[in-house]
C-alpha cells in the first residue's frame, strides 16, 4: 500500500516558495501580504484570521460607472454560472465606481497535500487572468 502523501499547513513563505517554482513574479505589499500585480489586475494570497480559510481574491483595476452595472452583472452571472473560479462580484465604491473582485477558496484547516496546493495556485491564478481576458472580449462583443 502505498502512504499518503504528507499534509503541510500553508502559510506565506510556502506560497512564496510554490510562486517561484512556478516561474509568477510576485512582491510583499505595505500591508505584509503576498500578491502578484499587473497593470490589469492585483492577486493577493490571503489567510484566515483563524488560519482555516486560504483565499486567492484579484482586484481588477478597471473601473465601471453604475450605467455598466446591468451588463456587468449579465457578464457576471454568466461567468459564475459557466466557470468554477474565481467568483467574481461587483463592488461598488462610495463614489459610484464599480470595482470588479474575484475570490477562490479552500478550507485548509486540516491541512492539504503540497502537490494539491501548488495546483491550486497554478489554476487560480490563470483562471483570474483568464477572466480578464473573457470580459475584456465579452464587453467588446457587448458593445458591438
Amino acid at each position: 500500500m502505498t502512504p499518503s502523501p504528507a499534509v503541510v499547513q500553508p502559510d506565506r513563505d510556502l506560497l512564496e516558495e510554490i510562486l517561484d517554482e512556478l516561474d509568477i513574479e510576485h512582491t510583499i505589499d505595505t500591508e505584509g501580504d503576498l500578491a502578484i500585480s499587473t497593470a490589469y489586475l492585483t492577486i493577493f494570497f490571503l489567510f484566515g484570521k483563524e488560519g482555516d480559510l486560504f483565499t486567492v481574491r484579484t482586484f481588477y483595476e478597471r473601473n465601471y460607472s453604475v450605467d455598466d452595472k446591468p451588463m456587468l452583472l449579465t457578464a457576471l452571472n454568466e461567468w459564475n454560472a459557466d466557470t468554477m473560479w474565481p467568483k467574481v462580484y461587483a463592488f461598488t465604491q462610495d463614489n459610484g465606481t464599480i470595482r470588479l473582485v474575484g475570490d477562490s477558496q479552500v478550507y485548509i484547516g486540516a491541512g492539504v497535500t503540497r502537490e494539491h496546493l501548488t495546483t491550486m495556485v497554478a489554476h487560480w491564478v490563470r483562471f483570474s487572468i483568464k477572466f480578464h481576458r473573457w470580459l475584456t472580449d465579452r464587453l467588446a462583443f457587448e458593445a458591438d
